[in-house]
């Protein structure tokens, strides 16, 4: 089952933000929260906490997934607000958010969506400028994270879509948090947009590294999440579709002889597809232009399978 909706998914996990830019409230001993967004979700957010009569002193916890703007823009705003938060993060992002030029560019890129949205830089008095995130605990594979009550944590390495990307699971409860490490459900929950900004070999070698995981949940931070057989079937689907772009992606560079003509192609599409207008269509011009060069460039076994 795909579902898309705002509030209460179960009795411990509750879906804030927006549609398109999530993020998963764990109700254990004590709480946390699971995304950290980007600068424009934070009006929605507090308005949710409000709401939904969530205890913040409760929630001593954020992961993030991964150091992408979308993914990380809300943090320093709610670490000012909320400064008994503690940030969990794997090692490559916490390293990212010690380089003064990595949180230079998360801001450039964040104000830009702003602007683009015409959304305000500040909120309640506060500046939403990306200043940079102060990071508790450094995650790494195998590490873990405990709330109480059967919710521990188990942290995956998965590169591909970006450098630094994890995804935890809780085995107890068959819940699978990918952030962006599995291609995005689009049209419904029908078909996937392939998130392998990094690099194919890379993203496919972290999606088969969880292939064994039963899954009874899987939870994105953009466009949904999916429960039952549609999330225990999760893993090969993205594989599959996976493979299935970068064949794409390659066969229109055969016909066109243009990458640049395929990656504007394929940004429109993409865009089309996931309805994320808080990310510039520059932006994901020049991340399509990497996916087309490395669909052309990087060669993996299943390049010369046949196609059934």
């Amino acid at each position: 089952m795909f579902n898309q909706s705002i509030g209460e998914i179960n009795e411990r996990l509750v879906r804030l933000g927006t549609r398109q830019s999530v993020i998963y409230l764990v109700k254990g001993n004590p709480d946390m929260l699971i995304g950290g967004g980007g600068q424009w979700v934070i009006p929605t957010l507090e308005q949710q906490i409000r709401e939904f009569h969530i205890d913040m002193d409760r929630v001593r916890y954020l992961l993030i997934g991964h150091s992408h703007y979308d993914h990380c823009g809300a943090v320093p705003y709610l670490q000012k607000r909320y400064p008994h938060l503690k940030v969990l993060a794997s090692r490559g992002a916490a390293k990212l958010f010690a380089m003064e030029k990595a949180v230079s560019n998360i801001n450039k890129f964040s104000r830009q969506a702003m602007e683009e949205m015409g959304a305000p830089m500040q909120f309640n008095g506060m500046s939403l400028e990306f200043d940079g995130i102060q990071v508790a605990k450094s995650l790494k594979e195998g590490n873990r994270v405990d709330l109480g009550n059967k919710l521990i944590f188990e942290v995956y390495e998965t590169p591909g879509h970006s450098r630094c990307s994890i995804m935890v699971y809780v085995p107890e409860k068959k819940w699978l948090f990918c952030s962006d490490s599995i291609p995005l459900p689009a049209d419904n929950g029908k078909r996937l947009v392939c998130t392998a900004s990094e690099s194919y070999k890379t993203f496919l070698a972290s999606l088969r590294k969880m292939e064994t995981l039963p899954i009874h949940l899987c939870a994105w931070e953009h466009c949904g999440y999916m429960t039952d057989n549609d999330a225990q079937g999760i893993i090969p689907r993205a594989i599959n579709s996976t493979l299935e772009y970068k064949r794409l992606l390659q066969e229109r560079v055969a016909q066109s002889q243009d990458i640049e003509m395929t990656a504007q192609w394929a940004a429109q599409e993409w865009l089309a597809a996931t309805g994320m207008k808080f990310l510039p269509y520059d932006v994901i011009v020049h991340i399509q232009r990497t996916m087309v060069e490395n669909a052309v460039e990087e060669k993996l076994e299943e390049d010369e399978a046949p196609r059934s």
